[in-house]
């Protein structure tokens, strides 16, 4: 069995390969996150990161809203990178609605993610 923790560093070194460019290896890495915990939000999270990475903003979105959410509804990370998505696509109000449901979380990552998109939607 594999750890929690392990998953999670697993899933760290897939967003790192996604955001240098080494796609297969990312895919790799999430497909295997998958296998191993198939109720894991993280590899949709990975995925998604894909997309944006291509400016499928759209597609990232539908993704994390019927894949990860259905997961953990209450996901702070999911409910970032789709508000992520969301500003990146230009929709800035839907955006601001998917960060305040976050503000209450306990997730301090999450938290400082939304705080940064939110500081850069009224930045511009």
């Amino acid at each position: 069995m594999i750890s929690d923790n392990l998953v999670k560093k697993l899933a760290d070194i897939g967003f790192m390969a996604s955001t240098s460019g080494l796609r297969k290896q990312a895919f790799a890495i999430f497909a295997g996150i998958e296998t191993a915990k198939p109720k894991s939000v993280l590899p949709d999270i990975g995925y998604a990161l894909e997309f944006m990475n291509k400016k499928k903003y759209q597609q990232a979105i539908a993704l994390l809203q019927r894949h990860a959410l259905p997961k953990d509804p209450d996901n702070a990370p999911v409910k970032a990178f789709i508000a992520l998505a969301l500003m990146l696509d230009g929709h800035n109000k839907e955006c601001e609605a998917c960060l305040y449901e976050i503000k209450d979380s306990n997730d301090s990552a999450a938290i400082h993610m939304a705080n940064q998109i939110m500081e850069h939607i009224h930045s511009n």
